[in-house]
């Protein structure tokens, strides 16, 4: 019985500097995200990093950077940073996204859709000769 309660006595001694070295909270996540994931060329994106460190500048081939990562200027969410960009005007397809949070690398995949018809474009060549008519108005 004794052995039982010197345990019992050893863990409650042990279990305050236990807990003391669990106070230190764990570092925030990070993660790079985008408004949209898939565009069309000249279409808005924004991006959003989780970095408690410094972020470099962001690689892409799929979007041309119009806002540089940078934080909050009014100090809110001051573990993020923001920036803005537009699809850039490559081949359709999918291409890494990438930025480093003080080293490490974060990386996410856009795909690049084929640019919109413009309005007014012919959708439809015509063919043969223009219809004009067999002459008898003349």
């Amino acid at each position: 019985m004794k052995i039982l309660f010197l345990t019992a006595a050893g863990l409650f001694v042990l279990t305050p500097a236990a807990a003391a070295q669990t106070t230190t909270p764990p570092p925030l996540p990070t993660w790079l995200r985008l408004s949209a994931y898939s565009g069309h060329p000249g279409e808005k994106v924004s991006l959003t990093v989780a970095c408690e460190g410094e972020a470099s500048p962001v690689t892409t081939r799929a979007l041309r950077i119009t806002v540089p990562l940078d934080r909050n200027a009014e100090g809110h969410q001051p573990w993020a940073f923001f920036g803005e960009s537009v699809v850039a005007a490559v081949a359709p397809g999918t291409y890494p996204v990438s930025v480093r949070c003080a080293g490490k690398p974060l990386t996410v995949q856009f795909t690049v859709l084929a640019a919109k018809p413009r309005p007014g474009q012919v959708k439809v060549l015509p063919h043969g000769a223009p219809r004009t008519g067999d002459g008898s108005a003349a």
